[in-house]
């Protein structure tokens, strides 16, 4: 289970990365030099429409836009959401009943999980990641040991461990407003989970009980997904956050606050388009 204290050689790994990546920022200036996220931040690229983005590595950052300020990521909070479930290591054969609270507390949304229906822990993980069912995420946090404050803690503890302070959490599934991160944040938490093998698996996997996988990407053999997850709230706009493999290196992409689903699509395929220009890969 999630500790309160210590670190995961992954976890470590993170943070060592952030920590370069932060101290580029702070010492170039004072040694007259800008660093390479600064330069990157000047970028523009025609015809995006999304008002926060990000490209980067964990040690690198090829693009920034508006990428430090904290605003809502809608669905993409569940991806937290599995990995503290994953990371409390509890029994993924386990059945949890849906209840009405969890309807509640999912705002009456629309789901595929009926009231009274009955699922393991690991079939909820995959509504959760693929279909994007906000009852699934209810019931997972009402699950936990000692409920949604406890789920709450874990979310935060592990964001804070990273060292990813732009975080906050209301809800486990993205509906509440207080569910915020940067772009920039939100990139280095994908390129994190790109090396974990549940969410390569799961970001990929094209349906759920019949339902697709709401990433048109998981859908395209031609992109090298890791990990994703998109977004939508009437505050956060339409929101996609990947990680994708090019050539050897695993590069995060995010986009926040696109202008419609259309237009979401096309400033992913703006953003692989730079991150292929840049490194130099087809």
């Amino acid at each position: 289970m999630l500790a309160r204290g210590g670190y995961n050689p992954l976890t470590m790994t993170v943070i060592l990365s952030r920590r370069r990546l932060l101290s580029a920022g702070l010492l170039a200036p004072a040694a007259g030099l800008l660093p390479s996220f600064a330069g990157a931040a000047g970028e523009r690229i025609p015809g995006l429409s999304a008002r926060h983005a990000f490209v980067g590595s964990l040690d690198e950052t090829l693009l920034a836009i508006d990428a430090d300020r904290p605003v809502q990521i809608a669905s993409i909070s569940k991806l937290i959401s599995a990995w503290v479930v994953l990371s409390a290591e509890l029994p993924l054969n386990e059945t949890i009943r849906i209840e009405q609270a969890d309807a509640v507390s999912s705002e009456h949304t629309r789901s595929s999980l009926p009231v009274g229906s009955r699922w393991r822990r690991e079939q909820l993980l995959e509504w959760l990641v693929v279909a994007s069912d906000n009852r699934a995420a209810a019931a997972l946090a009402r699950t936990f040991p000692g409920g949604w404050e406890e789920f709450r803690y874990a979310m935060r503890a592990l964001m804070t461990q990273m060292q990813l302070f732009s975080f906050d959490f209301g809800d486990a599934a993205g509906l509440s407003p207080v569910n915020q991160a940067s772009a920039r944040d939100l990139g280095v938490l994908l390129a994190t989970l790109a090396q974990i093998p549940y969410f390569q698996a799961l970001s990929r996997k094209t349906a759920v009980g019949g339902k697709l996988n709401v990433n048109r990407f998981a859908h395209d053999r031609s992109v090298s997904l890791l990990a994703g997850k998109t977004g939508f709230t009437s505050l956060a706009g339409f929101c996609l956050a990947e990680a994708e493999r090019f050539g050897g290196q695993v590069i995060a992409m995010v986009v926040l606050n696109a202008s419609d689903r259309e237009a979401r699509a096309r400033d992913m395929n703006r953003l692989r388009s730079f991150a292929r220009e840049r490194l130099g890969s087809a």
